[in-house]
């Protein structure tokens, strides 16, 4: 185990939390924030930390990143400088319903805006790369079906567009004053959007109303008609809603794939469709 600065969690408390962490605000100086993850996670926490500085001095707006710190219990920990009154989108969302369209419309142009944004090359990974590295730790694939989604990877376009690696309405916050940052940056990354999109068309339409809840305090419907109003804000008011979804769902695959690699779990109900995407099956 890595020494890093100790902090006495009596100092902090509690304000949110999840399967990938917990976040605290100090007790008495409202300007830290406290993020803590889980021991099977230290890696995301060092590679947050690592990535978070990137982004930060790259000119992306996002809380500015302190230092790795751990708790008494042995947690790895970042402190970040704290985001007084901030919302993610998915609980604005939650509390106002009646304002999706307001919202759909404010997450696609910060979306827009992060992906206008061309790094400096070989600052961050592609996400090509990262996608393949993550995906080779996935141990429910059979030898055909790796070989076959690395050769898909392979053959997908490059691009040297700045992406989150993570992008969802629970990753944007915003305030107030209208400033809104990126959150949970340990995935940023170059490549094409439609890495990013994958993500927004998998965490907004394809997980279970229950989960969807659970993680974002929103019903499964509401969340697809908000992703029902991003495209059209985000691809142009004529975009086909049907055509998007055709071109974006391949990367919301892969994204499944990555996600069984961190959860330890198959995800048996989709296997199909990547075994077609792939050209395994006919599908």
């Amino acid at each position: 185990m890595k020494a890093y600065p100790l902090i006495n969690l009596k100092d902090y408390e509690l304000s949110g939390g999840g399967k990938l962490g917990e976040s605290y605000t100090h007790r008495t100086d409202p300007d830290v924030l406290l993020k803590l993850y889980p021991p099977e996670l230290e890696r995301l926490g060092e590679e947050e930390f690592n990535r978070a500085w990137k982004v930060f001095r790259a000119g992306v707006p996002c809380p500015e990143p302190g230092e790795l710190v751990r708790a008494e219990d042995g947690r790895l920990g970042i402190l970040f400088k704290r985001i007084v009154g901030k919302k993610s989108y998915a609980r604005a969302l939650s509390e106002h319903p009646e304002r999706l369209e307001e919202y759909a419309a404010a997450f696609a142009r910060v979306c827009r805006e992060l992906h206008a944004i061309k790094p400096e090359p070989g600052l961050f990974p592609t996400a090509k790369e990262q996608y393949k590295a993550e995906i080779r730790r996935n141990p429910f694939l059979t030898e055909e079906e790796m070989a076959g989604v690395m050769r898909f990877i392979d053959g997908l376009p490059d691009a040297d567009t700045a992406l989150h690696g993570d992008l969802h309405h629970g990753n944007v916050i915003f305030t107030e004053d209208g400033s809104q940052y990126f959150i949970d940056l340990s995935d940023f990354c170059t490549g094409d959007p439609l890495f990013d999109l994958g993500i927004i068309l998998l965490q907004t339409c394809w997980v279970p109303d229950e989960l969807e809840r659970e993680l974002y305090h929103i019903g499964l419907d509401t969340s697809r008609a908000f992703w029902k109003a991003f495209v059209p804000a985000y691809f142009g008011p004529d975009a086909s809603l049907e055509e998007v979804e055709a071109q974006v769902r391949p990367y919301a695959f892969l994204r499944i794939l990555v996600c069984e690699s961190t959860i330890g779990q198959p995800i048996m109900e989709t296997r199909s469709g990547i075994r077609a995407m792939i050209g395994l099956d006919a599908g």
